[in-house]
Order: C-alpha cells, then sequence, then structure tokens
C-alpha cells in the first residue's frame, strides 16, 4: 500500500500474512462434505485450501477453475474437477480492489438452489472478512507512518543540535526509539556544553601563550640589545688594535676576537631560534654559486685547518646570509667536538642536488644521539667543566634554514671516537652569468662622517676606527646634541644608534631628512635590535643600510666608502 507522511515522503507498506493464517479462517467455516474451499491471489496462485493445503500452497489453481475465472466477472458458478479427480459445482466471488478470489466447491449431487445461494454468501463472507482485514492494516500503516515522521523529526533536530520532542506512542518499540532520541538529545546537549566550555578555556590559554610568546619575543629582542651593545665597543677595540698591528699583542687579540664570535653566535642563535619556533625567519632566495661561498667562509675562518674539496661552481637559490650562518654553525661544531683534528669539507653536485658535507675526526656520536642533535637545546652529555660549550641551537638552526631552502640536512657517525659528519643536500638551480661588478668605493676619500651612540665607549671606538680609515668623525651621544651638530658640520654619512635617552633613531632619521637647507646624508642604522622587524622598520624609517652590533671593520668602512652610490636591497642589512 502506497503511503505519503506528512513531509510527502512517500512509503509502501506491506502487511506480510502467512498463508497459515488464512487457512485457520477457512478451516473454521462448516463447509458441507466433500467441498473445496480455496483463497487465491491475484496472480492465480493458491494461498490457502481446505484439502492437501500443504501441497498446493502457492501453486496455480486447478485449469478448470482458472479458465472458469479468466472471464474477468466479479463472481459466477459452474462446473469444476479438482486436482482430486472430484466433478464440483465451483462458485467464485473476486474483491475488486485487490484481486483476490474465494472459490468454493461442492459435490454435485449437493447442490441445489438454496445451497448455491449459501456458497455465495459464504464467498461474500469470506471477502468481507479479507477486505475488514486488509482496512485494519492500512489502520494500522497511518498510525505507524506518523509514529516514524515523528521519530524523523526527532533524529533531524537531534542533527541540528535543537531540542528533541518525540509524541509517545502505544507501539512499544517505536516509543523506546523515541526514548532514545531524546536521552541522545540531552547526552549531545551536555556535550556541547562541555564542548564549549572546554573552547572558552582553549581560547584563555592561547591568548596567555600569545601574551607569553609576546612578552619572550621582548624580552628576547632587548636581551640581544643589552648584549650586543657591550660587544660592540669589545669588537671596536679589536679593530683598533689589529689596524695598529701590534705584533706583540696578537696572540691575544686573536684569543679575545675568537671568544667575542662566540658570544656574539650565542645571541644570534638565542634570537634565531626565537625566530624558529615563531615562523618569522624570513629568506631572502637569490641564485648564488654556492662553491664560491664555501671557499669565502673556509678561507676566512681562523683556527682548526680546514681542507676543501668544491668544483668551480654549483648554483643554488639560496639566502648567502644563512647559508653562511650553516656552514659556520657546522664548522663550529666540529671544532668544538673535532678533538683538533683538521675538518674536511666537501661540497659536489649529487644528481639534481649540491651536497655539502662538513667531517671531523673527533669524539664521534652514539647511533640513538643521531636522532636528537638537531632537536633545540639538545646536548649530548658533558663533563661538568662544559668544554665543548654552546646553547645547544645551532644545529637546530641549521636543520631550519636547510628546510626554508627546500633541503635536508643528516648527521651521521661510526660511533664514540670516529667522527662526525653532516650533509646537507639544496635543490640545485640554473647557473647564472657573472654579476656585474659593484661601483667601486672610494676608501681613500676623506667623508666627513657623525657618529651617534648614547653608549659612549660604543661612539668612541668606532669613532677611532673610522678616523683611522681618514675619515672626519664628530661624536654625539643624543638626538638633540646630534641635530646641532648635524645642522653645524653637515656630514656625508650619519651612523645612528637607534635607542638613544631623547629620541629614537628613527626621529632622528626624519628629523634629518626634514632639514631643506641641510643636503640629505647617507644614513646608518647601528643598532642591537636585529630582528627582521627591527630592519623593516629602519628601511622605512629611510635608513640606507641597517647594521647590527657589533659591526666589524669591513662592515663600517663598507658604509662610508659606500655614500653617494645607491644601495640596493641586496645589501641593505649586513
Amino acid at each position: 500500500m502506497p503511503l505519503r507522511d506528512e513531509a510527502g515522503h512517500l512509503y509502501a507498506l506491506t502487511a506480510v500474512i502467512k498463508p497459515d493464517r488464512i487457512l485457520g479462517v477457512v478451516r473454521r467455516q462448516a463447509a458441507p462434505s466433500g467441498s473445496v474451499i480455496a483463497v487465491i491471489d491475484a496472480d492465480g496462485s493458491i494461498v490457502a485450501r481446505s484439502k492437501d493445503h500443504d501441497k498446493r500452497v502457492a501453486g496455480p489453481a486447478g485449469p478448470v477453475l482458472t479458465q472458469l475465472m479468466a472471464g474477468g466477472l466479479p463472481e459466477g458458478v459452474g462446473r469444476n474437477v479438482n486436482y482430486e479427480g472430484d466433478t464440483l459445482t465451483s462458485a467464485f466471488t473476486r474483491l475488486s480492489r485487490h484481486g483476490w478470489t474465494v472459490a468454493v466447491g461442492v459435490p454435485r449431487p449437493s447442490i441445489g438452489p438454496a445451497s448455491l445461494a449459501g456458497i455465495t454468501m459464504y464467498g461474500w463472507g469470506l471477502a468481507a472478512s479479507l477486505l475488514a482485514c486488509v482496512g485494519l492494516a492500512w489502520l494500522l500503516s497511518i498510525r505507524i507512518t506518523r509514529s516514524f515522521a515523528n521519530l524523523q523529526r526527532g533524529a533531524a533536530a537531534l542533527g541540528a543540535g535543537e531540542q528533541v520532542e518525540v509524541a509517545p506512542t502505544r507501539i512499544r518499540e517505536l516509543d523506546s526509539m523515541g526514548q532514545a532520541l531524546e536521552k541522545a538529545a540531552s547526552q549531545h546537549a551536555a556535550h556541547e556544553q562541555e564542548r564549549s566550555r572546554l573552547l572558552a578555556s582553549l581560547e584563555e590559554a592561547l591568548a596567555a601563550s600569545r601574551d607569553a610568546s609576546r612578552v619572550k619575543d621582548e624580552f628576547l629582542a632587548v636581551l640581544g640589545h643589552e648584549l650586543r651593545n657591550p660587544l660592540s665597543p669589545i669588537v671596536a677595540s679589536l679593530d683598533l688594535l689589529d689596524l695598529r698591528a701590534d705584533a706583540g699583542n696578537a696572540r691575544e687579540r686573536t684569543i679575545m676576537r675568537r671568544q667575542v664570535n662566540h658570544l656574539k653566535r650565542l645571541v644570534d642563535d638565542l634570537l634565531d631560534v626565537s625566530r624558529i619556533t615563531s615562523g618569522k625567519m624570513q629568506l631572502d632566495l637569490r641564485p648564488l654559486n654556492l662553491a664560491e661561498l664555501v671557499r669565502h667562509t673556509t678561507g676566512e675562518r681562523p683556527g682548526v685547518p680546514v681542507a676543501l674539496s668544491a668544483p668551480a661552481e654549483v648554483w643554488v637559490n639560496g639566502d648567502e646570509s644563512r647559508l653562511v650562518q650553516v656552514l659556520n654553525n657546522l664548522l663550529s661544531n666540529a671544532e668544538r667536538f673535532g678533538a683538533g683534528k683538521p675538518i674536511r669539507v666537501l661540497l659536489e653536485v649529487d644528481g639534481d642536488q649540491a651536497r655539502l658535507e662538513v667531517s671531523d675526526g673527533g669524539i664521534g656520536m652514539p647511533h640513538e644521539l643521531l636522532a636528537s642533535v638537531f632537536e633545540p637545546f639538545y646536548q649530548a652529555p658533558q663533563q661538568v667543566a662544559r668544554s665543548t660549550g654552546g646553547l645547544g641551537l645551532g644545529l637546530a638552526i641549521v636543520r631550519r634554514i636547510a628546510l626554508l631552502h627546500g633541503g635536508q640536512v643528516s648527521a651521521h657517525s661510526e660511533g664514540p671516537g670516529k667522527g662526525s659528519r653532516f650533509v646537507v643536500c639544496l635543490p640545485l638551480a640554473p647557473a647564472q652569468l657573472p654579476a656585474p661588478a659593484a661601483p667601486a668605493g672610494q676608501p681613500g676619500v676623506r667623508t666627513s662622517v657623525l657618529v651617534v651612540d648614547d653608549n659612549i665607549d660604543a661612539a668612541a671606538t668606532t669613532a677611532l676606527i673610522l678616523q683611522g680609515l681618514g675619515h672626519e668623525v664628530h661624536v654625539a651621544h643624543s638626538g638633540a646634541e646630534a641635530l646641532a651638530v648635524f645642522e653645524r658640520s653637515r656630514p656625508a654619512v650619519a651612523i645612528l644608534d637607534i635607542g638613544l635617552p631623547d629620541m629614537d633613531g628613527h626621529a632622528l632619521a626624519a628629523a634629518m631628512r626634514a632639514h631643506a637647507d641641510v643636503p640629505a646624508p647617507r644614513l646608518v642604522a647601528l643598532t642591537g635590535y636585529g630582528q627582521q622587524a627591527d630592519i623593516d622598520r629602519a628601511r622605512q624609517a629611510g635608513f640606507d643600510l641597517h647594521l647590527t652590533k657589533p659591526a666589524t671593520l669591513d662592515d663600517l668602512a663598507g658604509a662610508v666608502s659606500d655614500a653617494g652610490v645607491e644601495t640596493g636591497q641586496s645589501d641593505y642589512t649586513r
């Protein structure tokens, strides 16, 4: 029976009635002896038969009876021969709605007009019973359909997170399903409340984490600034001693410079690992000859001798300063753990990759340590004296820089006492034509330079270096003093500290450029703040160059000798 619910959904309601149930109705009838009663469905199959039911059920009606009913009449009487071979007079009546037929056959001698009338009424009685059963099934189907529609609405409300209310029903199974839906809705609401509470707690935790991360970044920036400021006059003093070329203190200068470089590397590592964890490390990728970079870096490095093997050219897309940092970190690691033995550096092309290998013959590593050496702050067990030093950040920075270049790094060792080997692989890039030579500076030309720094030692040593290079130097320790000297001396180059007591270096740079009657000098920021945000802010403030303390002799010489030369993006920061 086809049915539609209140929402218009179409269903087919099927009532399954076992033939035995209909056979029971047939057998309860007071039929004359020798009579045969059969119920036949719309397809002509026997549903129930008073004789040989088990043998004939689901089979076709007898051929004579089938022919008698073939006319399509709602009822009829005629001669019939049944399956047992008896000659009967059969009467049938058909339910017009469903096509089912009730046929009653009696022996011919016992049939008279009254019998035929009784048989006909008997058939109509059976038909009425069947019709009543169908009507009852239809009423039940409506009731079941409504209950299912209520369950469907409850399930939809549960899915939408709304309140679930299922009307009770006298069908026990459906009523249990409705109660289960209401219970599930109650549990869902409780879970949603708990989820909302957890999300609110998570948001508070994330906000606290962001605040802690911001405080940490600010602390590291200030720490880097405060550590670099005292390093700056120390490095400048060493540069002055180198300029004087006093052979009597050469060994002491070498020791001091090595330790100062170690301190500077520790500060840089601390700030770099902060950039790594916050995802703020950025690269300035451009084609570069890795072989030339490796030769230059290893050639300038003092201390343990380095044996280099490299081809003439190996081109990659990379950030030059970061790749120099990678090689320096690997070389420093080899020096610390190489037991004073020579370091070997090998650069070669392996397929579509550049393969850079740094190896030493030192203390080596156990196999279980290889998987942890690139973790931040991880260090191998050391003696209390910590002869190897370090913060455990150098290799973590190497891995991050390699990954940002689309490459990878790996550590290898045959075991304790057998040395270590670190391999960095980077994707190759097409070879480039030689870059045009940069405009030559004029180191022999005397230039007027203004040095502004509230650190008296840093300002004095920087001024002495520049004077040693042959330049005219003016010194100021505050923004107001710097503006007065600027108006008076009109320097060609102004080297400004950012953290001044009365105004910051950005405001001072803007004030200098605002003097229309004074030519704008080449502005160089020399500061302990060296994060990318600090470099970007200096660029926006109009600085031509950004130097991070401690600046080397070459940095200062280049900053002054480049006066009058347009500075490109590539050498904005050093």
